[in-house]
């Protein structure tokens, strides 16, 4: 497994497939998709963060597997096994802290529970590593999927005060719970 920026050219249609496909339901009912918005901004943040690295964060989890498991020509393809998304300029309306927002931590729901766990934790490691970085002092990741609980767990383990599908900590303190995990 290998974590990379995501590249505007190589990433952006299985970021629109993964998320549309196995997550997209979440939102029926409440928005209209459109897989061409998110395609659209999707290659926006991705070609803006080769220029400009603080001000998103779009990263991919890619695994080599044989192509006859995955459609492809080639005799391995790079498989997307999860795909992150972290942005800055998040206010509360009682602050003038800024927050970076976790837009998305989508992961491939086939890989085993073990694996999808160890994806989540290494995003979140990205948030922090990311907003530490660039000196933004509050994280939050927030759900709007049905069943969130074990995400939310996963940052209440981590350090994170949680408040239904809220999870949000103080990058100061990230780092200090994340430099004492290693």
């Amino acid at each position: 497994m290998e974590w990379q920026l995501a590249h505007p050219l190589h990433d952006v249609d299985d970021i629109v497939e993964m998320a549309d496909s196995v997550f997209g339901s979440e939102a029926d009912g409440i928005l209209t998709r459109d897989r061409n918005v998110f395609r659209y901004r999707v290659t926006m943040a991705a070609t803006e963060q080769l220029f400009n690295k603080g001000r998103e964060f779009l990263a991919v989890c890619r695994s080599w597997v044989p192509a006859g498991e995955y459609d492809g020509e080639e005799a391995y393809k790079a498989k997307l096994l999860g795909y992150c998304w972290f942005d800055r300029g998040g206010y509360a309306t009682y602050s003038n802290e800024e927050i970076s927002n976790a837009k998305f931590h989508h992961v491939d729901l086939s890989l085993p529970a073990k694996t999808r766990v160890r994806l989540i934790n290494e995003m979140i490691d990205q948030h922090i590593l990311w907003a530490h970085s660039w000196g933004i002092p509050v994280i939050c990741s927030t759900s709007i999927r049905a069943e969130h609980n074990g995400f939310m767990r996963i940052h209440e383990k981590r350090g994170f005060t949680v408040n239904g599908s809220y999870a949000w900590i103080r990058t100061e303190k990230a780092m200090e719970l994340l430099n004492g995990r290693k």
